[in-house]
């Protein structure tokens, strides 16, 4: 083997290795934002409150780093042509899916929730079958099975312990995954054009945008706000916003699909380990069994889709 092919061997592989690592990150910290909120509202918040605190803690570094892409000529030519697509996309499902899943958690668990937003490839491949014709397999209907009877088991325990509400909840996190699964769609052409960080930061800023938008219309004052909340809110902003969301582009550039989507199957797992750590939420053999089948379905199904 000769100097030059062991040295792109090496650079690939370390490429790998940081795809790895940025996927790893981002999915982590994606996966804490439920803790934060839940402690956001034992903090005195409602839902209004922890949007506008995340999206006045976040907008400023959206704003910056377009600034700072469109230093660019080529660019501010893309951002011309394709930034309107990059702002409905962006606010289709970071503005009305992000509100959905905040409004689930006062009424469900950290755990539950996400492993309800964990499903939302099942909804992408039926969405595909309606509109694009892309026919599910029978592997695909059975993961997608089983990933709802587990979700199916942990609803149930659920229902016994804290009543109806749990329904409530749970729809509106579906909802939050069915749009989230419109918008998956809807960014890959956009994400083609303008490039991850564009369409991230473009994004991103307009979904900021249209919850400051609401908070001016119905949000109580900050200054109003305890100091716990504000700094839960900020920290929701940074840490489980702004980093995840680059970080995921960084990986994005660096991995396949294919490997790029495995990643996230650590995410219910981070979830439930701060649930019970910080939240003190149970753990019962209910949610074991459950959360092992939406992993398993949701691996399924991602293996299917990503084989050539």
């Amino acid at each position: 083997m000769s100097d030059t092919s062991i040295t792109s061997s090496s650079s690939s592989y370390r490429q790998y290795q940081l795809g790895i690592l940025y996927a790893s990150v981002s999915v982590g910290l994606f996966s804490i934002k439920p803790i934060l909120i839940k402690l956001a509202y034992q903090a005195g918040g409602d839902a209004t409150a922890i949007m506008s605190l995340r999206a006045a803690s976040s907008l400023p570094f959206y704003l910056f780093i377009l600034v700072w892409l469109c230093r660019r000529r080529q660019a501010r030519i893309k951002v011309r042509q394709y930034a309107w697509q990059a702002m409905l996309v962006g606010i289709l499902g970071y503005y009305f899916a992000s509100a959905l899943d905040i409004y689930a958690l006062d009424f469900i668990s950290a755990q539950l929730e996400r492993l309800l937003i964990f499903l939302y490839p099942s909804f992408v491949i039926i969405f595909s079958w309606f509109f694009f014709r892309e026919r599910p397999t029978p592997r695909m209907i059975t993961s997608i099975l089983i990933g709802y009877l587990g979700v199916i088991l942990i609803i149930a325990h659920d229902f016994r312990e804290t009543g109806q509400l749990v329904w409530v909840g749970s729809g509106l996190a579906v909802s939050s995954a069915v749009i989230f699964s419109i918008y998956l769609i809807l960014s890959k052409k956009v994400i083609t054009r303008l490039g991850s960080d564009l369409f991230t930061s473009i994004g991103m800023s307009s979904a900021a945008a249209a919850i400051m938008f609401q908070y001016s219309l119905q949000g109580m004052p900050f200054s109003s706000m305890s100091g716990e909340l504000i700094w839960i809110g900020v920290a929701t902003g940074l840490f489980c916003t702004v980093l995840p969301s680059y970080f995921m582009g960084a990986a994005m550039a660096k991995l396949t699909p294919s490997l790029l989507s495995l990643t996230g199957n650590i995410g219910p797992v981070v979830t439930t380990i701060f649930a019970i750590l910080i939240l003190d939420e149970q753990f019962t053999v209910f949610h074991l069994i459950g959360m092992s089948l939406a992993i398993w379905s949701v691996v399924r199904m991602k293996q299917k889709r990503n084989r050539p």
